[in-house]
């Protein structure tokens, strides 16, 4: 299947570039070489407004058009949208998002670790995961940087960055845009935004955002059903422009989601743990309905509760204009909290439960265990401040200087004891039942402090066409940890409990100090004005920290070691064809020192312990052409190559040679898109967007965890800017996963009832969309 996929799509992709090529030899010489050319895309990449073109970095860069046409809201939407970038929903929390760039990641989303790609919002640097699936109210622009960021960006992170731009007040011109969107699944979605000049020198900015839809998996048991969400998010700006040096800008922004999770659906028989999940082996017993297909609906044991997520920040930007030196400050303060239910019964009978209810055991053994639904609990507030400089001495050199501190306090309460896992004694063929209760509470404090800079000396030489580039980052990071951790298993037989059987239980107090100095260098030339190559040697590493599924206390105070990318990268960006035809390029290698690898403990389930033991190599291509053949057609293919390789390691707790494998790390992934402006009709000008996204297989450390390669294809059909009596509306029609494919984007291996259960993406969802602009 994944082979016959990805041979439809290398047809498709080469008739598509061959149809570029022709398109654009042909239409030059019908047209003439100036009637038309591609749009310039500005990015912020380097901490500087700058051309995409001119920027040596491997991006991918959607504007505000783009993401109006192509639908995309929040960070999740970028999922097969971009080449090498992957955003998987977290099983226990489908808000929290783990996001991968050129296969670098992370696994398993702790507040104790930090994570491989960066996520800023206007400048600030989000730390957790959680809550990242949320829309923006006012989302202008977004950036996607591949390749380690180790000298220029807020934190050190080793897979990329994510850039979230959004539009400031402009005190030129007072505007207005409400959006209403409607479609399949109780589908509302509400946006609006003013822009309100208060004086030549002061604008406000208010949005506003309201957005719920249904699920696509009925819940046949009690509690909500699986994937039902309501959003709002709420923002207010305010720009202070004192003549042109200097600037403030002020910004609020909160958002509330209320949504229930999915559960996941397990797709085979299977044995884990020594629990037989196979209906053949006790007929008498109920077991979790097996099936290839994407299920309708499941059942939940207990009663499914919605997890609510509230996020709120505020940030202060100052900006001087001195000359040819730019100052800048970046004072941010942001805070989250989530009320997390967790359900991975995944349709199984009373006797197979995964959830973390609230546990209450009698004093009287007499009395079995009883539960109550209730959700665990994550708080986190961070802080950060960061200074630049940025400037140019003469024509030779530009530069940038800064200054870096973060500060977080967050804790995760797993209190009253929950229960984790329960599944019956198949050996005793009774009603008896092994129950695993824990309770846990871990509250960190993590600082880091950096200094960073980077210079770009053009010299006379060569006309000035060459570039040199240093950058050096010195990042200190301190993690603080307090744990308390209790864990106990009983035998329930529904008359009387037996146990405790084992006991788990511990205080610890922990604190690990990492650092590290990153070197970016880089060379480029400018071959001609439209063509530019580059080659660069960048570092960044991930620091250490502590892992919170590891039940032995001595293992976690030790923590573990920080983890080191080096990669080199050749690339190339051109405009050919009097900016008819872009043609950009990245070919890239990249080695993993001290990989953090996590291993799962020998009799457990969920319980790891993750060692410095890996070294991995990456290697690969990213290609993007681009072409305007005739005017009002643009033309796109993205595609990327990804050779992913992680040495064998002894495991140490069996001493046999172990493998491991990046799980979000695609051989190819591509994109392809096309947008038309079709013949008007009278006074209306219909607008056409096809899309089209493909992500190869990805393996994983046994075969459970493959995931199939998918192909999305998706649609907008529109009508541009209808003049009314105040103003301008634009229609569209849209259609997403049109092929109704059905595509895993999460596997779990460790139930104790499903050696594989998987989390489905989207299915065909569509809907109609109207915006007015005044």
């Amino acid at each position: 299947m994944a082979k016959q996929s990805l041979r439809a799509f290398a047809r498709g992709a080469l008739l598509t570039l061959c149809h570029i090529i022709l398109i654009n030899s042909l239409s030059l010489a019908a047209f003439g070489q100036d009637a038309w050319r591609l749009e310039e895309t500005l990015v912020t990449a380097q901490r500087k407004v700058e051309s995409a073109q001119d920027a040596p970095i491997s991006l991918t860069s959607f504007d505000q058009q783009a993401l109006d046409t192509l639908g995309i809201a929040n960070i999740a939407d970028l999922d097969a949208r971009v080449i090498n970038f992957i955003a998987d929903p977290f099983p226990s929390s489908n808000q929290t998002l783990r996001l991968f760039i050129r296969g670098l990641g992370i696994t398993d989303v702790q507040i104790t670790q930090d994570p491989a790609v960066g996520v800023y919002l206007d400048g600030v640097y989000i730390a957790r995961s959680t809550g990242l699936a949320t829309e923006v109210a006012d989302l202008a622009r977004i950036e996607v940087l591949r390749g380690p960021q180790g000298t220029l960006y807020g934190r050190n992170t080793t897979g990329g960055a994510l850039n979230l731009v959004t539009a400031r007040p402009d005190p030129s011109t007072l505007s207005f845009r409400q959006d209403l969107g409607a479609g399949n699944r109780d589908r509302l979605r509400l946006r609006s935004t003013l822009n309100l000049p208060v004086s030549k020198q002061h604008a406000l900015k208010f949005a506003a955002l309201f957005d719920e839809r249904d699920g696509f998996m009925a819940n046949d048991g009690p509690g909500g059903d699986f994937g039902d969400r309501s959003a709002e998010a709420y923002r207010f700006d305010w720009r202070w422009q004192h003549g042109e040096r200097f600037t403030l800008d002020y910004a609020w922004d909160t958002s509330q989601i209320e949504y229930f999770n999915y559960t996941p659906q397990a797709q085979q028989p299977g044995v884990t743990s020594g629990t037989p999940a196979d209906v053949a082996i006790i007929s008498s017993r109920r077991f979790v309905p097996y099936a290839q297909d994407r299920a309708g609906s499941l059942s939940t044991s207990q009663p499914l509760l919605p997890n609510d997520t509230d996020i709120q920040g505020h940030a202060l930007t100052l900006e001087w204009a001195s000359g040819n030196n730019t100052f800048k400050s970046i004072t941010a303060w942001r805070e989250l909290q989530e009320s997390n239910y967790i359900e991975f019964a995944s349709g199984a009978s009373e006797e197979y439960r995964v959830d973390f209810s609230a546990v209450t055991l009698a004093a009287d053994s007499a009395f079995p265990i009883t539960f109550d639904s209730a959700p665990t609990r994550t708080d986190q507030e961070q802080f950060s401040q960061e200074l630049q400089w940025l400037g140019n001495w003469g024509e030779h050199l530009e530069f940038i200087a800064g200054l870096y501190y973060f500060r977080e306090d967050a804790r995760e309460n797993w209190l009253p004891d929950r229960h984790i896992i329960s599944f019956p004694l198949i050996e005793t063929d009774d009603t008896a039942r092994t129950v695993n209760i824990r309770g846990e509470d871990n509250e960190i404090e993590n600082e880091a402090k950096a200094v960073f800079g980077q210079a770009t000396w053009t010299p006379d030489l060569l006309n000035k066409h060459l570039h040199l580039t240093l950058g050096w980052r010195y990042s200190r990071d301190t993690r603080r940890v307090t744990r308390s951790f209790r864990q106990e298993n009983y035998i329930d037989s529904g008359d009387s409990v037996v146990g405790p059987l084992e006991v788990i239980d511990f205080r610890a107090d922990a604190r690990r100090d990492f650092d590290d100095n990153a070197l970016n260098v880089m060379l480029a030339y400018d071959w001609t004005d439209n063509i530019r190559v580059y080659a660069k040697v960048v570092e960044a590493y991930k620091s250490g920290g502590f892992n919170t599924r590891d039940p032995d206390p001595a293992f976690f105070e030790e923590g573990f070691d920080e983890e080191n990318n080096r990669t080199g990268e050749f690339g190339f960006k051109g405009e050919l064809r009097d900016n008819q035809l872009r043609i950009n390029g990245a070919l890239f290698y990249s080695r993993i020192s001290d990989m953090q690898l996590n291993f799962l403990l020998p009799n457990t389930i969920s319980d790891t312990r993750v060692f410095n033991t890996g070294t991995a190599e990456l290697s690969g291509l990213e290609l993007e052409v681009v072409s305007m053949p005739v005017p009002g057609l643009v033309l796109a293919l993205n595609y990327a190559y990804l050779d992913s390789n992680i040495e064998d390691v002894d495991d140490p707790f069996t001493a046999e040679p172990r493998s491991f494998a990046f799980s979000n790390a695609p051989r190819h992934s591509a994109t392809l898109n096309m947008d038309a402006f079709l013949p008007p009709v009278g006074p209306l000008q219909p607008a056409l967007n096809i899309n089209y996204g493909y992500v190869g297989e990805r393996s994983g450390d046994n075969s459970n965890t493959v995931r199939d390669a998918y192909q999305l294809l998706n649609g907008r059909l529109s009508l541009l800017d209808i003049e009314v009596p105040a103003g301008r509306i634009t229609c569209s029609a849209w259609i997403k996963n049109a092929l109704d494919e059905e595509y895993v984007v999460f596997v779990v291996d460790n139930l104790p009832h499903a050696s594989r259960a998987v989390l489905w993406g989207e299915p065909r969802t569509w809907g109609v969309d109207f915006s007015y602009r005044y």
